[in-house]
């Protein structure tokens, strides 16, 4: 058993960090065409920020106000920085249940301004072309060409075999759920995190005057409360919010590469010939694969204790669940 403390990967970049022509990608001028492109890709009547204004408003008004949009675009991305006046948003809370009687129960979702939620459109853009580079093809939300229906396809493959096994030395899969997970996410660990792979150092200073120059008032009974600053999480609302969270999920998969490199972790595969798998990522569900063993068990714990503590991430327990092959006791597993 590996009983060692983990802890983040100290090299400066990973080894599916950007490459030097990616990274001048994201370093070119904004064009006209790009911020006009992000725009008309806006729902027209989206709920309104501080600003007061729908993106409705700027297609309409396109060919009046596009130039000077499309001025503050380029001045933003080359200096890498957001006003963090244009960077504020309302927040508002949805409940997730009827008759809701705590925080838990609501799901907060942030009102961005127009200006914000380009800048962030426009990122995501340029993203999304490069995700592939830096993400396995083990995490299937996000990413262009992907769907979730590729890993829940694997996934049931995994789960058939497990029903037909009957050995005693068996398998057992992990189904965890990070609790809030968008909410925790801590910003040191983000702008680490997006060094390790390595984005261009303006980029990572847009994308974080964005997250962190910014004050949020939170609409109740109708009525702004006072604004408050907040120390960490993504805001559920910004276009950019998903591909950070998934870009941050691939720390965990290379720790689990690693161990699994170092023979520490001892993946599930169905047939001799078929590829191991230690795990499937559904952006923030996570799903990992090892055999039943109780020294197995307790080192996927020290791991996500790890992770858990240098991201700020942290598992619910209530809504995760284990999934034994047929023949394997309970006692193994626990």
């Amino acid at each position: 058993m590996y009983g060692g403390s983990l802890t983040a990967p100290s090299v400066a970049t990973s080894t599916s960090s950007l490459n030097v022509n990616q990274k001048n990608n994201l370093l070119a001028s904004v064009t006209k065409q790009e911020v006009y492109r992000a725009l008309m890709s806006m729902k027209s009547y989206k709920a309104p920020g501080p600003d007061g204004f729908q993106p409705i408003f700027f297609k309409m008004f396109w060919n009046n106000i596009g130039d000077g949009i499309w001025n503050f675009m380029k001045t933003t991305f080359e200096k890498g920085y957001m006003d963090p006046h244009m960077a504020e948003s309302l927040m508002i809370l949805i409940p997730k249940v009827d008759n809701p009687s705590t925080f838990k129960e609501f799901r907060p979702i942030s009102l961005c301004n127009v200006t914000c939620k380009l800048v962030s459109k426009v990122l995501v853009n340029c993203l999304r072309l490069m995700l592939s580079e830096i993400v396995s093809p083990l995490q299937s939300s996000f990413i262009p060409g992907r769907g979730t229906i590729d890993n829940a396809i694997v996934l049931q493959e995994f789960i058939y075999h497990m029903q037909k096994s009957k050995k005693k030395q068996g398998d057992v899969t992990y189904k965890l759920d990070l609790e809030k997970a968008y909410d925790r996410v801590d910003w040191d660990f983000l702008r680490d995190t997006l060094h390790y792979f390595g984005l261009p150092s303006i980029t990572i200073s847009l994308i974080m005057s964005i997250i962190s120059a910014t004050f949020i008032s939170l609409l109740w009974n109708r009525s702004k409360t006072e604004q408050i600053q907040p120390l960490r999480g993504l805001r559920q609302g910004d276009p950019l919010s998903p591909y950070l969270f998934v870009i941050c999920i691939e720390r965990l998969r290379d720790l689990i590469d690693k161990l699994v490199h170092e023979g520490h972790w001892q993946p599930l595969h169905i047939s001799h010939d078929g590829p191991k798998i230690s795990h499937l990522f559904f952006a923030y569900d996570v799903l990992l694969f090892e055999k039943a063993k109780t020294s197995q068990a307790q080192f996927i714990a020290n791991l996500l204790d790890s992770f858990c503590s240098f991201s700020d991430l942290k598992v619910n327990l209530d809504k995760s669940r284990a999934y034994t092959s047929k023949g394997v006791s309970r006692l193994k597993t626990t």
